[in-house]
């Protein structure tokens, strides 16, 4: 129950420094999705039942806060967190490399999801190839937005708690330590 909570403050913060700070600070179309890095994170470490419910929670959220159709992130986040579930129990889950890898092809999946739900769901007419054309530089920056929170979260859990070590982040690769 600890881990849950703990998953869903740390979406709330995401969310929150996601749709408030970095829009002043940063030009809209450099926002990174935070939250995919966190689903994609709870996909490789969390059970399915557990991470699902997460998930959804996390994608519901997103829909309140930003006044869109509710339930359409909460699919987009869940369909994308049962996709990295399957691919992790034939992967080498405590790798950085996969979370990178898997945050830049998971922004391709989310972006189509949304892409066909927006379609199926609302008379969208050219929205799904806004969505889709900016996918390529989306995918960039969550790969990058990424590499940052890898790069910050080995020094913060070696300060604030270095005998709890964080799932999946036990084994990092040296390169990722200051």
């Amino acid at each position: 129950m600890k881990r849950a909570l703990a998953y869903f403050a740390a979406g709330f913060a995401f969310l929150l420094v996601q749709t408030a700070l970095l829009p002043a600070l940063l030009p809209w179309a450099l926002k990174p999705d935070l939250l995919l890095i966190l689903v994609i994170y709870l996909g490789l470490n969390e059970d399915s039942l557990r991470g699902g419910i997460i998930a959804y929670g996390l994608g519901f959220l997103t829909d309140a806060m930003a006044g869109g159709l509710f339930g359409l992130h909460g699919f987009a986040l869940l369909v994308t967190f049962f996709a990295v579930r399957g691919a992790s129990g034939r992967l080498n889950t405590e790798s950085s490399l996969l979370l990178l890898m898997l945050t830049f092809f998971g922004t391709f999946v989310e972006g189509g999801l949304l892409a066909f739900s927006v379609g199926f769901m609302a008379d969208a007419g050219t929205l799904w190839s806004f969505i889709l054309g900016g996918l390529g530089a989306q995918a960039l920056i969550n790969l990058f937005a990424a590499l940052v929170l890898l790069k910050g979260l080995v020094p913060l859990q070696r300060r604030l708690a270095p005998r709890a070590g964080i799932p999946g982040l036990r084994h990092l690769d040296r390169r990722y330590e200051s």
